[in-house]
């Protein structure tokens, strides 16, 4: 490396400034030193120098090579993807990989090694062996077709003299499944979380997520009326059971309005609470035929296509979101005559469901409230159990001592859902509540207490019918806190905070907070007991009677809540 031992002037100038060199700080020398003495003769007002006088230098500088953009960019080669995801595979797709020498010389391709390209082609500018020359590149075009195996796991080695780059391409090949439901019978969409629950003796819960998502599932039955379809059925069960298919969301689904040609690159779609999504698929189906494209980019009224499409399709045709899914590795099938077969099919979604969560417009001590009442038509199933250990000799009584003080309340919680929007913010809240993790605030919905007396607006007490609420405990874990709601809609939610009997028709009950308003006992819908709740299962089951009208049955826990 350079070093710098020293300064010498050739020439000084009279009259000029006196400048000091420096190096990282420290002073050296004056550039021009003074002749007589520290302090300048001044003549006729002019400065008098003495030139030529070498300067040392105080100190040694080592040099280093500062990196720059070209060894970045240049003397390599540049493979443009290197990794190329092809994600569900239902149709030919075509990809573009560009090939560049960033050598200043020219660069020999001896061989492109390939593994695991069964159903690929990559096509070639210039076969290999091929040179390239300084600073050239080139583009290779990479199809790939749904015949194959299920799981796409390719590599292709570009073996320079002076380089070596890959490329890998994965995905996974799916087959469409076009035979529609029998609609006669609901179809379920199942949705599984994984919550690890435990309790301790006094029945408090520690609750753990071990899943990220909701594992989904769809099962309905299929009905096929004819040979045509019953032996296409059997043949695609023969060839590709243990493949992932292309399974269109049927609940999910929108019929076309107008003709939509062969070549279009766009679908018209109401996108609103359906899964689209961009990188997944649609599928268009009609009498048994169907054709399924890979999406690009979702808008609200249309789905833009990767590849045309190669059919026409008339007004009607059934439009859908489609997900890889695998077929129940049984699947037992009736005959009903030769031709008439029957079966009921469930398939388990490939990808986890993994939705965002909502907060909930309605909350009550930092924990959301469920403001929507239990659908009436069917009974409401309650089951009261208390944690109980019992010792038993047999030769005498039985010790029996109860560990949490608390019973535990399963209740049957029923839902309509009418409408897209109904059915999408019900998931949205199986989606906050992820299985049994997360607690709610469930209300009964029904008049657990009766007012005898008008509340005022700043009574901190009030005056219900004697339902043995002050004599057979009071204000405990699971009914102490209440919803008073009104003929208007308005919602008040209080804390008991004790109990008083006052006749044989009166209690008196003590609120942690004065209402601000007025009720009287003619404004009142009821007064609900309200407990703290989680799901009883990670499992939830959606029967969608058609795209627009589902149910669903919950079964709730009660919690020993320390809010």
């Amino acid at each position: 490396m350079p070093s710098l031992t020293g300064i010498a002037l050739e020439s000084a100038q009279a009259g000029l400034p006196n400048p000091l060199l420096s190096i990282d700080g420290h002073t050296v020398a004056p550039i021009y030193p003074y002749t007589a003495s520290d302090t300048p003769t001044a003549t006729s007002g002019a400065r008098v120098y003495a030139p030529n006088i070498p300067i040392p230098a105080q100190k040694a500088l080592t040099a280093g090579k500062i990196p720059s953009y070209f060894e970045d960019y240049y003397l390599r080669v540049h493979l443009l993807p290197s990794r190329i995801q092809l994600g569900s595979l239902a149709s030919e797709q075509s990809r573009t990989v560009e090939v560049w020498n960033a050598y200043l010389t020219a660069n020999t391709l001896s061989e492109i090694r390939v593994q695991g390209a069964e159903g690929m082609t990559l096509r070639e500018p210039v076969p290999a062996p091929t040179v390239f020359g300084a600073n050239e590149a080139r583009r290779y075009q990479l199809s790939v077709t749904p015949n194959g195996p299920p799981t796409v796991n390719a590599r292709f080695d570009f073996v320079f003299a002076r380089d070596r780059v890959a490329l890998r391409a994965t995905g996974r090949r799916i087959v469409g499944w076009a035979f529609t439901p029998d609609w006669s019978q609901p179809v379920i969409e199942r949705l599984e979380w994984l919550t690890q629950v435990m309790v301790s003796h006094a029945g408090r819960e520690q609750r753990v997520r071990l899943r990220a998502g909701a594992r989904r599932s769809l099962e309905y039955r299929l009905l096929l009326g004819n040979h045509r379809a019953r032996v296409r059925l059997e043949n695609l069960l023969h060839a590709w059971q243990a493949r992932i298919f292309g399974l269109p969301l049927w609940q999910q689904v929108q019929f076309t309005q107008t003709a939509i040609a062969a070549g279009a690159l766009t679908l018209p779609i109401d996108a609103d609470s359906r899964d689209f999504e961009a990188g997944g698929l649609v599928g268009l189906v009609l009498d048994g035929a169907a054709e399924f494209a890979e999406i690009t980019a979702v808008q609200t009224q249309t789905l833009a296509l990767k590849s045309p499409l190669e059919k026409s399709w008339p007004p009607g045709t059934k439009l859908l979101p489609v997900k890889p899914a695998r077929l129940q590795s049984t699947l037992s099938m009736q005959y009903v005559s030769d031709a008439i077969l029957q079966t009921r099919a469930r398939f388990l979604l490939e990808d986890e469901w993994l939705a965002e969560p909502v907060t909930a417009p309605v909350q009550y001590r930092n924990v959301p409230v469920l403001m929507t009442a239990s659908n009436w038509t069917q009974d409401l199933d309650v089951e009261h159990t208390r944690k109980l250990i019992e010792l038993d000799y047999l030769t005498g009584r039985r010790a029996i001592e109860d560990l949490s003080d608390i019973g535990t309340v399963r209740r049957a919680h029923h839902f309509l859902l009418v409408g897209r929007t109904a059915i999408a913010e019900f998931k949205a809240w199986l989606a906050t509540r992820a299985g049994q993790l997360n607690p709610f605030w469930l209300p009964s919905f029904q008049a657990d207490l009766a007012l005898t007396r008008p509340i005022g607006a700043f009574d901190s007490a009030i005056s219900v019918d004697n339902r043995g609420f002050a004599a057979n405990g009071g204000a405990r874990i699971g009914r102490r806190d209440i919803l008073i709601a009104t003929t208007d809609g308005q919602h008040y939610f209080r804390r008991i905070t004790g109990a008083t009997e006052l006749t044989d028709t009166s209690e008196r009950l003590g609120l942690d907070k004065v209402l601000g308003e007025a009720v009287l006992p003619g404004q009142l819908r009821y007064i609900a007991f309200m407990q703290l709740v989680r799901l009883d299962s990670d499992a939830v089951e959606i029967a969608h009677h058609t795209d627009q009208l589902a149910e669903v049955a919950l079964t709730l826990h009660s919690l020993k809540d320390a809010t």
